[in-house]
């Protein structure tokens, strides 16, 4: 996460002006964003006054009329308190601001149909940025239609998809904001947009390390996908769960999910892709559980299929698997092995995959550590150390190196 940027003081005043070439007198991202808050809240400026003199900090109500048409914005302090009125992290203030760098890509067509698609278009090219400002035009366009039920849905749509693109720029507390935002009026959203909502937060709160939550949540999105009758999404909340269970380290649960998934997807036919993760992480789950030869079938499995499909990623993690099932079957040369070639399938420059290389490193590491071997151990710790500053996302071998690195700054 970025940190608050940097600002210049306005005359003296407790207002701020923006750097990086944003004329103060211009509306701005921030200002609009604070309005939105405000709204959001029912809050009148009066009221935010009230609310901030109550918690002891000093915004009148003309000041922020002036934050938020973009004629100056808060300090620090202002910003934290604001921060503690709408009952939102600090951070998400920078996030605002780091998005404001975008804002001359906005198109200028209002066909939401068009903006969807040229906005899924971009996500595809890995231009989130652009792509976000995209989909934030279409939410424009869908709230100024009148009030219907399908202006409803456009809306839950491009919040969506404005989720996805958020949490690909790592703006996390964005997206939950966009999520809960869509589920605000859930009982007036079909099935499938509820569902979809549902589930996206489960991956963030997945992603968050609050995997309580993200099971709750993908336990109702799976609900919700029974009730529709849709057997894709079923197979995909299914693995999801498994997932979540998997990082519980409950694999009997994770395998449980994982077949489950399995049978819908060859009821179903098809999936390609789908089939061969969901196998990668039977095949995970087996190796284990300690049932080695059925694991490492299936994971070779898995990656051949993967590999025939030209599916990168998956045929990346499949050889991630198989080196963690040598590695715990003591055959370290041959984990290796599979290490460097998941590295070579997962480090192509245009598109990395830098989870997938930071597990590679982590396992390389430990087993470094357990053979004593002080040159392979220091080269391992500092790609895990360039590593772990591109994630975005948690899981286990996250959270252990950041407990690594914090005991020795003790």
């Amino acid at each position: 996460m970025g940190q608050i940027k940097s600002y210049q003081p306005d005359r003296g005043s407790d207002s701020m002006d923006l750097m990086r070439g944003v004329p103060a007198a211009e509306p701005t991202r921030l200002g609009s964003y604070l309005r939105r808050l405000r709204e959001g809240y029912g809050y009148t400026l009066r009221k935010v006054e009230e609310r901030a003199s109550a918690i002891g900090e000093a915004i009148d109500n003309s000041q922020l009329s002036r934050f938020e048409k973009g004629k100056a914005i808060p300090s620090f302090d202002k910003l934290r308190a604001l921060a503690r009125v709408f009952n939102v992290p600090v951070q998400n203030f920078s996030d605002v601001l780091d998005l404001e760098e975008y804002q001359h890509l906005r198109p200028e067509t209002a066909d939401q149909a068009s903006l969807l698609k040229a906005g899924a278009e971009l996500v595809e090219r890995g231009e989130y940025g652009r792509a976000f400002v995209t989909f934030e035009k279409a939410l424009e366009v869908a709230e100024a239609l009148p009030a219907c039920p399908e202006s409803k849905e456009m809306i839950a749509e491009a919040r969506w998809r404005m989720a996805i693109a958020l949490k690909k720029l790592g703006k996390l507390y964005m997206t939950e904001r966009e999520l809960r935002e869509i589920l605000k009026d859930q009982d007036e959203l079909s099935p499938r947009t509820r569902r979809r909502a549902l589930l996206q937060l489960s991956f963030l709160y997945r992603e968050l390390g609050d995997l309580y939550l993200a099971s709750v949540l993908a336990r109702e999105s799976l609900q919700l996908a029974r009730e529709e009758g849709d057997r894709s999404a079923q197979a995909g909340v299914l693995n999801s769960l498994g997932n979540i269970e998997f990082d519980e380290n409950r694999f009997a649960e994770a395998e449980g999910y994982y077949r489950d998934a399995l049978a819908v997807l060859d009821e179903m036919g098809g999936y390609h892709q789908m089939k061969a993760t969901v196998l990668t992480n039977v095949g995970g789950c087996l190796a284990a559980l300690g049932r080695f030869d059925e694991g490492i079938a299936i994971l070779r499995e898995a990656h051949c299929r993967a590999k025939e499909g030209g599916f990168r990623r998956v045929a990346a993690l499949s050889l991630t698997r198989l080196a963690e099932a040598f590695r715990d079957h003591g055959d370290f040369s041959q984990s290796r092995d599979m290490l460097a070639e998941s590295d070579a399938l997962a480090s192509r420059a245009e598109d990395a995959y830098h989870d997938i290389l930071f597990l590679n490193a982590h396992h390389r590491w430990n087993m470094a550590r357990n053979e004593g071997h002080g040159t392979r151990e220091k080269i391992a710790f500092g790609r895990l150390r360039h590593l772990r500053s591109l994630l975005q996302r948690r899981f286990p071998e996250v959270d252990a190196f950041d407990r690594h690195i914090e005991r020795t700054r003790r």
